[in-house]
This record gives structure tokens, sequence and C-alpha cells, in this order.
């Protein structure tokens, strides 16, 4: 038997209990890490303030729980009244959540998952509960435990039920929907709930519990039975004091950097865009009694376009006893989603609840504005924003898409009905290109027994009067897209000259094949080129009129149908050069599509407007 000596042994166990104590902590290291319950980034961008906070002691108050003694038990343990200590400022008993004061600004998801509800929570009484209403679920893989924030008292909405999210997104514009005490009460209401052992979802304090009271060292809340709250935030807010209350009874973070996404005026340079105003006798109508209309207004934005309309809401009204209602006709939009907004005059617009119902593409979705913010003294924003939406062309549509307003304010206030815009929320095109050439649009007059030339001062679509098939084109020259990019959205954008006819139409457009496309002249005109594979359809119904209004007036708009796959096969040619090379679309009927029916629209030469204005544009929007 050998015989260690004494120090040999005891290095031995050294060691040993080293060994245990690092296996020990190198066991429970990814236990705490899965225990760690930080996960939510702040509900807004830049700084606000809290008016209003969680209530520990009841706050499912107003939801069923008896009513407590006035008071709200701060996270600190202590008890402060319901009209707020002087300096301190805490809200109200039975509060669930958290109130970040907030002024049509943008509100954004606190964490990623899935939106279980956007909408109304009480869809009968829109001036009730919550408002319009957000919840995002997610089950977190910090802690396994499933989780559903609520943002309340929205205004607009950019997502939509069953949608799926991502941290930092903007979901929604902060508003006064819903229950909303005084006139000022502009707020975002932020709640988080957790789901508890039984399934249900209880309300818990994202801040957490941090009791400095000896007397009430434990969360009331959690001795109840309900979820810990624990602090969840992987990045505090940003918090300013409020009022004049110099105590944060929350602790302040760093503020997110602002954003303009969507954009909250819209941008009227983006030529994919649509104005409805009052005055468009073909898209707006109110009904319902009582309307006036205000004239001569147009001056330092006092309304949009010169007009406006404005009802007052009599004793006995309903919600829906008056309206007015914007409607984009066929053709008027491409295919794709908008922003949209509605112009707020600066007079006869102080109702606190403008409801308004944006049916688009099948679906119906809402806003609610206080109009009586806008275009104030203190608030000089014109434009409300009223969302993100999907529109279609208007064709084969179950239900006609518009945007609809009525008076949800009280007795005795004003609502107005101004003007309303859609913009397409790609964002502007990264190429606008103008036709550059008389001989860069060309095709047969319709009306001069067809025949062909490059210096027509309009360029026809359909069929002559003979019956003969018009084949036009439109050449857009050095067209600097990188070869192999990848195209997203193509239009060709069309100022209408009018046609007197109302049969439809069905056409085609194809590419040239050709990267170095020439020119057309009397020896390579449209019908003489070699047209690409990919092609698209163009169906224009005769109820689509298309009519010619002199000045003041603005002209009518037409827009192809999305040209990105020709434009793609054109572009991925191996003989495509950018910065040289030409995209040309030629236009003519569909095969097999009769008639004598044609449209006009406005060519390069046209002598009553500068060179280039009225012709054809190319709108691309790509990917390098």
């Amino acid at each position: 038997m050998i015989t260690l000596p004494r120090k040999v042994i005891l290095f031995g166990v050294s060691i040993l209990f080293c060994l245990l104590v690092c296996l020990q902590l190198m066991a429970k290291a990814p236990a705490a890490q899965a225990q760690s319950t930080e996960f939510l980034t702040p509900p807004y961008f830049g700084t606000k303030s809290v008016s209003v906070i969680f209530d520990h002691e009841y706050p499912t108050l107003f939801g069923g729980t008896p009513r407590d003694l006035p008071g709200s038990v701060h996270r600190d343990g202590f008890t402060y009244p319901d009209e707020g200590t002087p300096g301190i400022c805490v809200g109200y008993s039975g509060h669930a959540g958290i109130d970040y004061p907030m002024t049509y600004d943008y509100v954004l998801a606190a964490h990623s998952g899935q939106v279980v509800f956007a909408g109304w929570q009480n869809p009968q009484n829109r001036r009730a509960d919550l408002g319009l209403l957000v919840e995002i679920q997610v089950t977190s893989a910090w802690n396994n435990s499933t989780y559903k924030s609520r943002y309340g008292h929205l205004s607009a909405l950019t997502v939509q039920s069953n949608q799926t999210v991502t941290q930092k997104d903007v979901i929604g514009i902060s508003g006064k929907t819903g229950n909303v005490e005084g006139d000022s009460g502009l707020h975002l209401h932020f709640e988080v709930h957790k789901q508890h052992t039984t399934g249900v979802f209880y309300p818990v304090n994202p801040y957490g519990w941090a009791s400095t009271n000896p007397q009430r060292p434990d969360d009331p809340w959690q001795l109840a039975g309900r979820p810990a709250s624990v602090n969840l935030w992987q990045h505090l807010p940003s918090i300013n004091t409020y009022s004049s209350c110099p105590k944060l009874m929350y602790i302040s973070g760093a503020p997110l950097l602002p954003s303009n996404a969507p954009p909250l005026a819209p941008d009227l340079t983006n030529p994919v865009h649509r104005v409805i105003d009052d005055s468009d006798t073909n898209r707006f109508v109110q009904f319902g009694p009582s309307w006036q209309t205000v004239n001569n207004c147009g001056s330092q934005g006092q309304c949009y376009g010169g007009t406006y309309r404005w009802r007052v809401r009599a004793s006995g009204d309903t919600y829906n006893s008056a309206y007015a209602q914007w409607r984009p006709r066929v053709h008027d939009l491409v295919v794709g989603t908008y922003d949209v907004y509605a112009y707020i005059p600066n007079q006869h617009a102080n109702t606190v609840l403008a409801f308004y119902r944006i049916y688009h593409n099948n679906k119906l979705h809402w806003a609610g504005i206080d109009q009586s913010r806008f275009n104030k003294p203190g608030y000089s924003r014109t434009w409300a924003y009223l969302g993100r939406y999907d529109f279609d062309d208007g064709l084969n549509l179950l239900q006609a898409q518009q945007i609809v307003v009525y008076h949800d304010g009280n007795v005795g206030q004003e609502m107005a009905a101004d003007a309303v815009a859609l913009v397409l929320a790609d964002g502007p095109p990264d190429l606008n290109l103008p036709i550059a050439l008389g001989s860069d649009d060309a095709g047969p007059n319709a009306e001069w027994v067809c025949l062909y030339g490059e210096d027509h001062r309009e360029i026809y679509l359909g069929h002559c009067t003979t019956g003969a098939e018009i084949v036009s084109g439109f050449r857009f020259s050095n067209v600097n897209i990188p070869q192999g990019a990848v195209i997203s959205r193509v239009h060709v954008h069309f100022t209408v000259d009018g046609s007197p006819e109302i049969d439809p139409l069905l056409l085609r457009f194809y590419g040239d094949e050709d990267p170095d496309s020439p020119t057309f002249s009397p020896t390579n005109r449209p019908e003489d080129r070699s047209l690409t594979v990919a092609w698209r359809r163009w169906y224009i119904p005769g109820t689509d009129a298309w009519s010619w209004e002199p000045p003041p007036q603005p002209p009518q708009i037409r827009y192809s149908p999305n040209l990105a796959s020709i434009a793609q096969e054109i572009v991925n040619d191996g003989e495509w050069q950018p910065g040289s090379s030409a995209l040309t679309f030629i236009v003519k009927p569909q095969p097999g599509f009769s008639g004598t029916d044609h449209r006009r629209v406005m060519a390069y030469e046209r002598p009553d407007a500068p060179p280039g204005t009225y012709a054809a544009r190319l709108l691309v929007w790509y990917d390098e």
C-alpha cells in the first residue's frame, strides 16, 4: 500500500473541489440563461413620458375584479391616491398597463410575434374600452413563457390579424380612440400579459416589482395567485418627466432613433399616387342632411383644392346618419400596398372622433381621428394618416374600394370632409424616365385611316375605326439598370388624351427583346420588332371612361399593369449595357379580341405643352 504525503492529498482534494465547483457552475449557466426574461424594446421612437402606471393591487379592476380602495400600489410598494401625490403623478386605481402620452406618433412592436388581434375592441362602441387595439403574442425563447402585448387607443393600424411582425416594426399610429378622458387624452396604452399555469392571461408590469417598503416586500398581485411582475425590458424606453411631476416612476433608457416609415404626410412627388378631392364629382359624394360647402379656402393650408364639406352632429344623429365617400375608379391605382391619408381643414373640424372605413381589395379596416387636433395652432399637421392597406386596380372586386368617413363625435361638434390621398408604399421609383425623342413613341392614328407615324399628337391603343389592329410602341433610352438586377415593379405612366368610346378593350404589353432597340421609323415600326416571351394583359372595361379635361383640372392618369417580368427578361440579356441600352414596350390588342374601340394617350409632340411633359414615362423599382 502506497501512502501519499499529506500535502499531495490536500492538493488533490483542492483540485477535485475546484473541478466540482466549475462543473456545477457550467451546469447552471444554461439554466440561468434560460431564465432570462428581458425581451422587450420600447414601443415608440425617441423619448416620451409616463402619465399612468400599473396598479399592483387590482390591475383588472375594470375587467371584473372587485373594486379596491382608491389608490394605486406602485412597484416601490407604496400606495398613492388616485388623484396623484404632488410631484409624483401615478395615475389611477385599476390600471393594467402603462400610459405614454403621444400625439399621433409611431407605435412599435415591442417584440416579435404574431398579431392575434387588430381592430376595434368594442365594434359597437368605438369610444369605449381601448378603441383600436393591436395584440401580439409570442412564446418566449428566454423562459418558455407565453406573453401577449397590447397597444390601445390607436388611430390607425399598419398590421392586420394573423400577420407576423418583427420587433420594432411600426404596427400603428397612436391616437385617442376608445375610452379616453379629456380633450387632450392622446396617448398609447401599453400592456403586457403573461399566460398563467391555468392557461389564462393576466397582466404583469413589464418594469417589474421593486419594493422599497419594508411593510410590503411582496407584490400583492402575485400574492393573489397571479404571475409575478419582473423586468421584461431588454432595452428600457426613454422617459421624460410628465407635466409638473418631477419624479420618474420608472427607470429610463436610451431612445430609439426616429424613423419616417411610413411617412405621416403623403409624398405627392411619388408618381404613383392618387388624390381625390371633394370637388371631384366622379369620385366624391356626400350622403345625408346638413352638409355645407366652403369655397375659396385653398390659401395658407386652410383646405385642399379650394373647397371642403362639413356638418355638425345634431341631437339624435347616429354615426351613420350622414357620411362622405371617396371612391377610386378602375385603373386609378396599380395593384399594391398604399399609405392612406385624409386632409383636415383648419375650420369646421373639431370632432373628437371622425370614424373612417377603408374598403380595399375585398377587405374592410378602420381608422379613428380626432380632427380637433389637426391643422390647428400648436399642431400644424394637415394630413391625418389612416394606415397602410393593399389595393387592387379595381377589376374583379366583390366590393367597391372606397374610404368613407362618419361623424362619431359629440353632439354639436363639427366634422369636415376634404381630400384623401393614396400613395404607393413601395416609395418613389428608382428610375423615372421620360420619352426623350419624337421617334421614341409611335403608332397608327386610329382616326386617319390607320396612318402610321412617329409625330402624331397622341398615341392610340386598340383598333382603328376600320377594325384594323393598332400596334404602338414606347421606347425608353439610356436605362441605367445593372445587368441582372432584380426588378420588382415596372409601370408605364400615361397621361390620358381622352376617347369618346365606351366599349371594353383588351390589350397585351410585350417588350422588344433587343437591348439595343432602335428608335421607331417607317422601316422599323412597332410591329416589326422581335418580341419578348413575357407579356402582360391589360383589360380596360367600358366603364373606365378616359377623358381629357383642360387646365386647371388635373389630367387623368393611367398606369400600365406591372411589366416587371418583361423588363427582367430584357435586362437579363447578355448584351444589356447599363446606361446605354433601351427598354421598349409594344402594345397591341389581345389576339382574337376584335372591335373598333380605342383609347388615346398623349405623345411627345403634344403642341400645347413643353416637349416631354405629357409623354409616357417609365417607372422602375429594382434591387441590385
